[in-house]
């Protein structure tokens, strides 16, 4: 039986990944997904956006 290089429990085979690390897999997606969450509470978007909006009001007034 081989180990798994994150856990260091043992696992099947080498390519198949490790029953105990797949849980922590979905931990990072639901990480992720409260971050995106606290993104769009915050209005982190909304001034991402007025950024890039007052970047292309930046380039059209230099062309023009």
């Amino acid at each position: 039986m081989a180990k798994c290089e994150k856990c260091r429990t043992r696992k099947r085979r080498w390519p198949r990944t490790c029953s105990a690390c797949r849980g922590w897999s979905l931990e990072r997606g639901e990480t992720a997904a409260d971050a995106a969450e606290l993104a769009v509470e915050t209005g982190l978007f909304a001034w991402a956006a007025r950024g890039v909006v007052a970047a292309e009001r930046l380039v059209l007034r230099a062309i023009g």
